[in-house]
């Protein structure tokens, strides 16, 4: 009996080290849901990403509240567009950028699909900004600290002045394009917005809402255009008309300081070997 006993206790002793050597966490990376980022790690047809399979995709709210996690010890490394990248490791000690461009993108403004005449005013104002250096020199205060940051006052929205509003929709957790400093709204997107609802003779009214559902909100409840940091992709453009682009952009990995996985990295196809036989 005791034979039997023993070899049972040795039956259930080698389950429970195999269950332990097939529990092993898969390699973390934090997104922000419903980002560029998101669709980058997880695959997505539409957006012409084939993903790695074998990562852990964890979807953050905001790309600092991944930092966060990573910082915590819950998350391997961080994907996020280059602009913000630079400014997360910069505010989070113990962090660092893997300084190569994995996506080649544009961001562009979401317009109401049923306002072409809006789209058009959107475009004459690019085309105006960008020619007379209005948006470089808002790129300049927030990336080269050339200039003084404004804070951006925005009105309550009122359905009954749509015809006197620019209602923009936008996700305040992505430094330096809009993010928010007490009460106002700041960043690149933030000071270009104010500057279009100027050129428009509009009042600038500004919702912020999660990422996700920036896009999908143009058109409805009185939002007429989305500005936050969006690439410009054929999946979005189903919900909007996208105005000319005014940024080019791409995304990077953050990881902790003392990590050297992607160290001897040269090139985007050397991280995503590496990602790929995570």
């Amino acid at each position: 009996m005791k034979k039997v006993v023993s070899i049972v206790l040795c039956l259930v002793m080698a389950l429970g080290l195999l269950a332990g050597c097939g529990s092993e966490e898969k390699y973390s990376v934090g997104v922000q849901g419903g980002s560029t980022s998101n669709f980058y790690m997880a695959g997505d047809e539409g957006w012409g990403f084939e993903g790695f399979q074998n990562i852990d995709v964890k979807k953050f709210n905001n790309a600092g509240l991944a930092v966060k996690d990573m910082l915590n010890g819950n998350t391997d490394a961080v994907v996020v567009d280059m602009g913000p990248a630079q400014q997360l490791v910069k505010a989070n000690a113990g962090t660092k950028l893997i300084n190569i461009p994995l996506t080649e993108e544009e961001y562009a403004f979401g317009v109401n699909k049923n306002d072409p005449e809006l789209l058009e005013k959107v475009n004459a104002f690019i085309t105006q900004a960008m020619s007379d250096g209005t948006i470089e020199a808002i790129m300049n205060k927030y990336f080269s600290g050339e200039g003084d940051i404004v804070g951006i006052e925005a009105g309550e929205l009122d359905l009954e002045k749509a015809d006197e509003q620019l209602v923009v929709a936008t996700n305040s957790g992505f430094n330096p394009f809009e993010y928010k400093q007490g009460d106002k709204f700041v960043g690149i997107d933030m000071e270009i917005a104010a500057a279009l609802a100027e050129y428009l003779g509009m009042e600038l009214v500004i919702l912020d809402m999660d990422f996700d559902a920036v896009v999908t909100s143009v058109g409805k409840n009185g939002v007429d255009i989305a500005m936050a940091g969006l690439t410009v992709n054929p999946t979005r453009a189903e919900s909007v008309n996208f105005s000319q682009s005014y940024y080019e952009a791409s995304q990077v990995l953050i990881v902790m300081e003392d990590d050297t996985t992607f160290d001897d990295c040269a090139t985007a196809a050397d991280v995503e070997e590496i990602l790929n036989g995570k």
